[in-house]
Order: C-alpha cells, then structure tokens, then sequence
C-alpha cells in the first residue's frame, strides 16, 4: 500500500504532519487530509482572526513516497463538508 505524508502550506510556510498515512490511493487520503485540516483549525488559537482570504490560503498537500505532490486539498473544503447536512 502506498505511503503518504502530509503537509500544511499556506504561500509562506510548509509544516509536515508528524505522521504518514499507508492509504490505498490518493482519494482515500482527501478525508485524512481534510480531517488534519479541521484539526488545524480547531487547535490554532488565532484562527479565528485570520481574515477569509487568509484563511483560504491554507491547504494540505499530499505527497507521495516519491516526493510528488499528488493531491492538494484547501481547508474551506473541510468547513464547506461541515456546513452541508448528510
């Protein structure tokens, strides 16, 4: 099974996630991705002050064990799936 690792980047700075993922494919990393990405902003006590356009600057990138970003996933993704019902 493949081994991802995953990153918070917002145009300035690239923080990697303590932990790699062993994940099937890319499609079932985006719910982990979005799941660090919630975590992320639940826990940053300034998130909150951050502007939207600040806050739309984050994503989680998803590289593989080559080193190749496969997967971008942008945080508002993680507040729009909260804000639809299921």
């Amino acid at each position: 099974m493949p081994q991802y690792s995953l990153f918070i980047w917002n145009q300035h700075n690239r923080i990697k996630y303590p932990k790699s993922f062993d994940l099937p494919d890319t499609e079932a990393a985006r719910p982990v991705a979005l799941k660090v990405a919630r975590v992320f902003m639940d826990v940053v006590p300034y998130w909150k002050e951050l502007s939207p356009d600040q806050q739309n600057d984050f994503v989680v990138e998803v590289v593989d064990e080559a080193g190749e970003t496969v997967l971008t996933v942008p945080f508002r993704e993680g507040t729009d799936a909260e804000a639809k019902p299921s």
